[in-house]
């Protein structure tokens, strides 16, 4: 016979304990993991604001907070916010206002100079002498909502009287963006679960075990002037159509993170104020124009080329009846709308072509410029949660060539020109203004009176030149990227904006280094001048306030000399 079996049913109650026992175990494993790897000291959690150095009274942004959102941490960053001190306790009267955004909000390719902050730092200061103003940048290269609406608690920490966003161009190709090579995921419920995980020491792990694994050799390059741009190598999907299915995600993404990101300030009583976007319309072909795979497009390219032919003819009849044609053919095509824009241009019916440039802007499929849809989308969600809008969009308008944006004010797809930075810093200006952010004692500091004396100096100019021959250079500007031949001649200028463009210089050595040649020259209001940008960027540096306190009243700058003083005996105390 068989023996008897030894081994008795589970009861419910032992049943229960296993099951618990087996969910319990692998949470207590990462549980345990987790906390070995932070004991061990492993990982970081990237504040956006940190200690300064040498001034434990002081806070800058953090250099290396982008780490936050991408997987590569193995080299120094590309995209970094401009680091500003400010006093970590905010002093009585102070006016302290945030800037958020991207490339544009940080003055790209000029640096902090042209930036919104810099520019209003200035400007308010001057239009309020007797108070203390800070104007704290939080923009970088390449970032879109989710950055933004990451940083939000951590600036209403420090307590700001307002927050101005300009933003919405990266949205679909920058940091996490639907269409970014830098991506956690092609969904936002995804990315927000990585958002919320990112500072685990566990997904920290995972990230360096994937780039050790996928990582591939490749000779070093300096890629501050040669090797492929940041804009090339940020595109993960180079073709997102209107209307498609990514094309919608992107909207809706920029739709609920503005929505959670004006919300947030709004609960905690911060005004906010929100640009709407502007870009060259009329300067900038389309970067991708495809047809669709329906399209016959051996028809569809002979009436385009022959309305090309014709309009260079100065046919202008034959011209709108071939484009007329190939958009009959297939209206998707964003070359024959910029074509459109070309032809009413010529008849002088410049409204009805700034639709056709629109219509092409919107059509294009390589997504570095913003839809029309997201203005729209701005003007909803600022009246839903109460913020303000500064329209950019009008202001460049205003002062563009026959009301449509080009090269006037732009220096490439959508970074602003010298001038269409002031624009951009005047518009935001008038509307801190009008809504008496500043208080009542305000001095209005005219345009004239701002443009003349712009923070911006003669090595920002020329290295601002290498910037864009840089860029425009590559990909998606031509087909085939070259080299370019920077133009760098004996004058200390061009020698200083040079090694300040290959990163062989800091901005702070390369402007102590003009002001040193400024002396040189007896130009002593010039180097005055470049002296207050440096006492500005280093508040707590007590010796650098009184001495270019004493070159500013040299030079006849008695406002700014009283300023530096003033702040040099508080820093003191």
């Amino acid at each position: 016979m068989p023996a008897a079996s030894d081994s008795k049913p589970l009861t419910p109650a032992r049943r229960w304990m296993f099951g618990l026992a087996t969910l319990t175990i692998p949470v207590l494993f990462f549980v345990l993991l987790e906390a070995g790897l932070r004991l061990g000291g492993y990982g970081h959690d990237y504040p956006l604001f940190i200690t300064v150095t040498d001034a434990p009274g002081y806070l800058q942004a953090n250099q290396e907070v982008v780490r936050r959102f991408v997987v590569e941490e193995t080299r120094e960053p590309e995209v970094a916010i401009w680091p500003v001190a400010f006093p970590a306790h905010k002093a009585p009267e102070t006016l302290r206002i945030f800037v958020q955004g991207g490339s544009t909000a940080a003055g790209w390719p000029y640096g902090f100079g042209a930036s919104l902050a810099g520019m209003l730092q200035q400007r308010l200061q001057a239009s309020l002498p007797q108070r203390n103003i800070e104007v704290i940048s939080t923009a970088m290269t390449a970032v879109n909502s989710y950055t933004l609406m990451d940083f939000a608690d951590e600036i209403i920490a420090q307590q700001p009287d307002a927050v101005l966003i300009y933003a919405g161009h990266n949205e679909y190709l920058g940091v996490l963006g639907v269409g970014s090579a830098v991506s956690a995921g092609r969904t936002r419920p995804v990315v927000l679960t990585y958002l919320a995980l990112r500072d685990l020491r566990i997904l920290q792990l995972l990230k360096h075990a994937y780039m050790g694994l996928s990582a591939q050799e490749s000779p070093a390059e300096d890629r501050a002037h040669s090797g492929p741009t940041l804009m090339r190598r940020i595109v993960g999907e180079p073709h997102i159509a209107l209307d498609s299915k990514l094309y919608h995600r992107g909207l809706a993404q920029f739709h609920d993170n503005l929505t959670v990101l004006l919300k947030r300030y709004r609960d905690a009583g911060i005004p906010v104020y929100i640009g709407t976007l502007a870009s060259n319309e009329k300067d900038l072909p389309p970067f991708a124009s495809l047809l669709s795979e329906r399209t016959d497009v051996t028809a569809w390219r002979r009436h385009f080329e022959k309305g090309v032919a014709a309009l260079r003819r100065g046919d202008t009849d034959l011209a709108g009846t071939s484009f007329a044609a190939a958009l009959a053919l297939d209206d998707g095509a964003a070359s024959v709308h910029f074509a459109l824009g070309r032809l009413y241009e010529t008849q002088s019916n410049y409204s009805v072509a700034r639709l056709a440039y629109l219509d092409a802007r919107d059509r294009d499929q390589l997504r570095f410029r913003a839809p029309q849809s997201f203005n729209r989308i701005i003007r909803a969600v600022a009246a839903e949660q109460e913020a303000q809008v500064v329209d950019i969009e009008a202001s460049f308008l205003d002062h563009a060539v026959d009301r449509i944006i080009g090269n006037e004010l732009m220096l490439e797809h959508l970074h602003p020109n010298l001038w269409g930075y002031f624009l951009l810093a005047d518009a935001y200006y008038q509307a801190l203004l009008d809504d008496d952010i500043p208080g009542p004692e305000v001095q209005v500091f005219s345009r004239e009176q701002a443009w003349d004396v712009l923070p911006v100096t003669a090595v920002d100019l020329k290295k601002a030149d290498y910037e864009i021959m840089r860029l425009t250079a590559d990909w998606p500007f031509q087909r085939e990227p070259a080299q370019p031949q920077y133009p760098v001649s004996d004058s200390e200028i061009e020698q200083l904006a040079y090694s300040l463009f290959t990163r062989k210089t800091t901005w702070s050595n390369a402007t102590e280094q003009l002001q040193a040649y400024y002396l040189q020259q007896q130009d002593t209001r010039a180097a005055a001048r470049v002296g207050v940008l440096l006492a500005d960027t280093y508040p707590f540096d007590t010796e650098r306030q009184y001495q270019s306190a004493q070159l500013a009243r040299d030079a006849g700058l008695d406002e700014d000399a009283a300023r530096l003083l003033r702040r040099a005996s508080l820093v003191s105390e």
